[in-house]
């Protein structure tokens, strides 16, 4: 494990003033200056030296690893104190905020977990799957508590913020809201229009939002199933969502593909009115807000020419809550892949791709740079950008943490 600091947008200037610097030195030394020479090996020492990077501010910190079967999921619980993984073979294991494997369980066609409050019941389904229509509640220990039946096949899951609820929406337009109390578990649920893609809660967690397709809107109910708003879009759209922490914001993108590269993302208020929209030509787009509704942080990739055969370069953008573009990064030699937005969206944390994460301020300026030893497949972050899960090609869980702003 390394741990580097560098800017990856510096320039050779440091060379060429280092070279006029060595022919001096070699001029002061046929003259005998002693106290030439001194003064200036402390200077040639100061302009080699790196630049100089705050340790402590944005600072990216090794946390734990843990070896894993290829996961095709990776999750973590409100305030981060325990961590789920499921293997390609439905294997599901459960981790402390240590690091520590407190269970492993192979949950047949088990593609995705979900972990309540304090990990008092871990909520493991199979996304689409016509054989296995229904939740699978676990406990701490490893046991399992309940499994429900549900109508179709499951869609989404979200568990709520303060981490007491959890949802589910299924092929046959229900939406199901969960309390995963291990002692007496209860649900609702009611009909959508439309199929719901996605689900997510709202930041104070009594609303549950919801993307449908078919009926392509977004749409919120309170978690006893009572309508509040419907924001209908002019085509049939599907929104990746994301709510900022203290729920006056919600995000939607449209990543785009590289062979329709139409990348959209939208800014709503929590009570569905749209404040703005940004459209380009590009595509792999991935977006967050951060958690006090500040700012809005998007990477992704783009064409240079007017045809697919040209260059691709990918860039790094943090907006305004009003929409004005604050600062850009990228191109075809740093390619950053958003990860998190740190609390006060003072800065984003980017993979280069390949090995590396970098903490990036709002002026643009580098605060840090972690380099993992192999190349990173999967991430998922902690709502205020501090926990970092990744899965590396070396196939090993890593748990990183970022230092607050």
């Amino acid at each position: 494990m390394t741990n580097e600091l560098s800017d990856p947008w510096s320039t050779n200037a440091k060379g060429a003033v280092t070279r006029t610097l060595v022919t001096d030195i070699h001029r002061w030394l046929s003259h005998g200056s002693l106290l030439l020479i001194v003064f200036a090996q402390v200077l040639l020492t100061l302009l080699i030296a790196p630049p100089s990077i705050c340790k402590t501010q944005g600072a990216i910190t090794f946390g734990w690893k843990q070896p894993v079967d290829q996961p095709i999921c990776l999750a973590m619980s409100a305030g981060c104190q325990y961590y789920g993984v499921v293997e390609r073979d439905g294997t599901v294991r459960l981790y402390n905020a240590n690091g520590r494997l407190m269970w492993k369980q192979e949950v047949d066609g088990a593609t995705n977990v979900l972990i309540a409050k304090n990990c008092q019941s871990v909520l493991v389904y199979s996304k689409l799957n016509p054989s296995h229509q229904y939740i699978s509640f676990y406990t701490r220990d490893g046991r399992r508590l309940w499994r429900h039946e549900v109508e179709g096949n499951v869609w989404a899951g979200a568990i709520s913020p303060d981490g007491t609820l959890a949802a589910i929406t299924t092929s046959e337009q229900y939406v199901y809201v969960y309390k995963p109390d291990p002692k007496r578990p209860s649900y609702r649920r009611w009909r959508l229009d439309g199929v719901g893609y996605q689900v997510t809660f709202s930041g104070d967690s009594n609303r549950v939002i919801v993307g449908t397709s078919d009926e392509s809107a977004l749409v919120c109910y309170d978690v006893y199933g009572r309508f509040q708003w419907r924001y209908r879009h002019s085509r049939d759209t599907r929104y990746h969502l994301c709510i900022s922490g203290d729920g006056r914001r919600i995000l939607g993108v449209l990543p785009g593909t590289a062979d329709d590269p139409g990348m959209e993302f939208c800014l709503w208020d929590s009570g569905g009115r749209r404040l703005w929209k940004r459209s380009m030509s590009a595509f792999d787009a991935r977006a967050v807000v951060s958690p006090q509704s500040r700012y809005v942080a998007v990477s992704y990739a783009c064409y240079l020419g007017d045809n697919e055969s040209q260059a691709v370069e990918r860039r790094v953008a943090v907006y305004s809550s009003t929409g004005r573009l604050l600062w850009e990064k990228g191109g075809l030699f740093f390619e950053p892949h958003l990860v998190a937005l740190s609390p006060k969206g003072s800065s984003v944390i980017v993979s280069d791709g390949e090995k590396s994460l970098y903490n990036i301020d709002n002026r643009g300026k580098l605060l840090s740079k972690y380099t993992l030893p192999a190349t990173l497949r999967e991430t998922v972050a902690s709502e205020d950008g501090r926990a970092i899960l990744l899965y590396c090609g070396n196939g090993w869980l890593y748990l990183v943490r970022v230092s607050e702003d």
